[in-house]
């Protein structure tokens, strides 16, 4: 059986700072369990908030807090609250995780958070990652977005600096979810202006997936800058033209990538195929058979037998038998007890009449080669026949006829 494993989940609803419990309750340092946080450093100033780094009990942990601006503090406030609302109940291992809302004595209401050791996206990215952790890369990032916005949440800002790869394993942990957005609240985009928007204008209170998939195409340009360019393309694409759902963007890219494998095998055959056809026509010639039609009997007859199987297989058989029998009557001759010409004459004859009565039996068993089986036997023939004639005049006798009488002359002594 199948089991999938799943790496982001819903967290079980809290009595406390959940979506549905009212206004956020901040929570004290005694209600966290510990007394105090140490050791402050500051990580970022940008936008509306300010991200700190602190120890408590031990470890390292992140705060994030509103800046105290004028005018602008209870804005922020609420924005902050709402980034907690959102990630509070997310439980993934791609999302950097949430532990509570706080009132911190330094920083006033924070929200904090584990520390996630690693670098931004675009710092990876100049360590030159190989093209499997780039991939993998893609495949989490993509997994997280597909777990966001199956529960109606949209990040909305999702660039290089939110997305943290860590020292260990270089795994993704997104973060910053100051733009995120969800379909229960009533008030769309209520803060600054994200760093990507999409190239066409959406009405401000449409929840809209289609703002990270176009912003996940700028970061697929990036990992893969000289590859995947269909699927980046359709990502950046206007409107309709664009993917509706993360999923179709990971389906196009996982299927971008088998091709990609595929196509030069898919090249490959067919250039060995065309160079078949253009360098060996006999061969592309046998593929078809002539078919010749008799009063009796439909015989199959391959275009160019010379290359064909059975043909050689039989061509193979009648040279071996040829062969015995030459070796048979070679060495009659070089034996024969009484040695004259005329007996030579006699033998050679002989062995001819055996070499047609092969090629006879061959014919009658083998009717559509008879024409290449003649061919091959005037050739066997010619050879043979002076490979016989050269034995014969190696005899020690010759014969020599004058006015009708036959004499024969020794031409070595016997002795010899």
């Amino acid at each position: 059986m199948h089991i999938r494993k799943f790496f982001c989940t819903f967290a079980p609803s809290m009595e406390e700072n959940t979506f549905t419990s009212g206004p956020v309750r901040p929570l004290n340092s005694q209600e966290l369990g510990v007394e105090h946080l140490t050791d402050y450093e500051l990580l970022s100033d940008s936008g509306h908030n300010l991200v700190y780094r602190a120890q408590m009990g031990g470890k390292w942990v992140v705060l994030k807090a509103a800046k105290p601006t004028e005018g602008e503090q209870t804005r922020n406030q609420l924005l902050l609250e709402r980034e907690f609302e959102i990630m509070n109940r997310l439980d993934c291992i791609y999302v950097v995780q949430t532990i509570a809302l706080v009132d911190d004595p330094q920083l006033g209401r924070a929200i904090l958070m584990e520390y996630v050791n690693g670098r931004p996206l675009d710092k990876f990215l100049a360590e030159k990652p190989s093209l499997a952790e780039r991939r993998r890369v893609a495949e989490e990032l993509m997994e997280t977005l597909i777990f966001l916005h199956e529960r109606q949440i949209v990040h909305g800002d999702l660039k290089t600096s939110n997305i943290l790869i860590s020292d260990s394993g270089n795994h993704v942990r997104l973060i910053d979810f100051g733009f995120a957005d969800k379909e229960a609240y009533i008030a769309k985009n209520i803060g600054t202006s994200p760093s990507v928007k999409v190239p066409e204008q959406l009405p401000d209170d449409v929840l809209a997936p289609e703002r990270d998939i176009y912003a996940l195409g700028k970061m697929l340009a990036l990992l893969f800058p000289h590859s995947a360019s269909p699927v980046i393309r359709r990502c950046l694409a206007f409107n309709a033209r664009r993917y509706t759902s993360v999923r179709q963007v990971r389906s196009a890219l996982r299927r971008y990538w088998r091709m990609k494998w595929l196509m030069p095998l898919i090249l490959v055959v067919l250039l060995l195929a065309a160079a078949a056809v253009l360098f060996f026509p006999r061969l592309a010639a046998t593929m078809q058979p002539v078919e010749t039609r008799t009063d009796t009997v439909i015989v199959m007859v391959p275009a160019k037998p010379e290359v064909d199987s059975v043909w050689l297989n039989l061509k193979n058989n009648a040279e071996k038998r040829y062969g015995v029998l030459y070796r048979a009557y070679a060495d009659s001759l070089k034996n024969m007890p009484s040695k004259n010409f005329d007996d030579a004459i006699k033998m050679k004859n002989r062995y001819v009449a055996k070499m047609i009565q092969t090629r006879d039996k061959l014919v009658k068993s083998y009717p559509q080669y008879e024409e290449q089986l003649f061919n091959q036997h005037l050739f066997i023939y010619y050879r043979d026949f002076k490979l016989l004639s050269a034995i014969a005049q190696d005899y020690p006798y010759i014969s020599v006829t004058h006015k009708g009488d036959t004499t024969f002359i020794p031409r070595k002594s016997l002795q010899e």
